[in-house]
């Protein structure tokens, strides 16, 4: 199978196979045909290969007009290196559909035709589970509309059928670890006790130290491991139910985007660690809820990493462009939490502008008039 890519057919029609999460079923948008997997094992459902290549750097200086790279630092402008674009054929159309080389699933933007890679997924990059999508394309289409509903200052347009029509279902590269965190805490507590009599007030300050030691484990901490996805949009998308994930199968990719990882483990150590320490301070530091006041603090926590496990967990996403700037949506898709920036119009705010102050010059006139002033 090297250097190929992979079309899933419908057994009833030979069109091509989309997973739908929200069915949970493959299903055929052409004879509306719905499948389990068992079902296309019994069915015989078959595959379509077609070979795909490395594109060569006078090729795809040719024709990668919609595509964006970034340049190197070392390469010159006008020199950027094409090494990381590859090109394949659409088995069902023929048209030609320019990738990058983290790419593992895509679709033609031809005929719509859903493609699997299969390479990509060969060796250390093949994902041990894939928890498949819950809600489909509609679902995310109408989380968009209601975050965006009642903003008064959006651009004109911007939710429009044509931006709707390119919110995308990416199968994100995860990183999932369980982690071990060995404390040793320190503390001073302090309790004050005040009475009094008939001539005098009396205080009392009882001082202790506080001293834990101990282990706390953590298990399913998720972590995206692509470079292209912002860090702190992820985590925001938490959580997701990792209990409900399905061994690795090609199949549910076929009509989604999905990346392969470009961050190793050992480059998610320290973002796991910053992520875990709140909690094991928060843990630790209930010990010290017996005193009216704890200071001088001191935790140092060690943490090691015995399990990671390579996921692919499912997202919507649509990244827009307004001024310059990349405002992104994204919803969880299998919870339908949702996280979004949206961009502000500097002609919608100054049109709101002038009618506020419009009316509120028109309410001040009338008082006036009405008050004989």
């Amino acid at each position: 199978m090297e250097n190929t890519a992979l079309t899933y057919l419908c057994p009833n029609c030979m069109a091509y196979l989309r997973f739908d999460g929200k069915e949970g079923n493959w299903v055929c948008d052409y004879c509306d045909g719905k499948f389990t997997m068992e079902e296309l094992e019994q069915r015989g459902a078959k595959i379509k290969e077609d070979d795909y290549q490395i594109l060569p750097r006078d090729q795809a200086e040719e024709d990668t007009t919609d595509v964006s790279y970034h340049y190197e630092e070392n390469i010159p402008q006008g020199e950027e290196d094409m090494s990381h674009i590859r090109a394949y054929t659409c088995p069902s159309c023929g048209g030609e559909i320019l990738t990058d080389d983290v790419t593992s699933a895509t679709f033609c933007v031809f005929c719509g035709n859903p493609t699997v890679l299969p390479t990509q997924f060969a060796g250390k990059y093949r994902p041990t589970a894939i928890l498949p999508f819950e809600t489909d394309k509609k679902d995310a289409q109408k989380a968009f509309l209601n975050l965006c509903r009642g903003k008064k200052l959006l651009p004109k347009g911007y939710t429009s059928e044509q931006r709707l029509e390119k919110i995308t279902g990416v199968y994100v590269p995860f990183w999932v670890f369980d982690c071990k965190a060995d404390f040793d805490y320190h503390a001073t507590g302090e309790n004050v006790t005040t009475w009094s009599d008939a001539r005098y007030i009396y205080t009392k300050t009882d001082l202790y130290h506080i001293h834990r030691a101990g282990d706390l484990e953590f298990e399913n901490i998720p972590l995206d491991a692509s470079e292209k996805m912002r860090d702190d949009l992820m985590d925001a998308l938490e959580p997701f139910r990792l209990d409900q994930a399905k061994p690795f199968d090609m199949s549910y990719l076929s009509g989604f985007l999905a990346e392969k990882y470009t961050y190793e483990p050992k480059d998610l150590y320290d973002r796991m660690t910053k992520r875990i320490t709140p909690g094991v301070e928060n843990k630790v530091a209930e010990g010290g809820r017996a005193y009216q006041r704890v200071y001088g603090v001191k935790c140092h926590t060690d943490f090691s990493s015995d399990r990671q496990v390579y996921m692919l967990l499912p997202v919507w996403m649509l990244i827009s462009k307004y001024e310059g700037k990349d405002y992104l949506f994204a919803m969880n898709g299998q919870t339908g939490k949702i996280v979004g920036e949206l961009p502000v119009s500097g002609s919608q705010t100054a049109k709101w502008f002038f009618i506020i102050f419009l009316i509120a010059f028109l309410i001040t006139g009338i008082i006036a008039f009405a008050l004989g002033i």
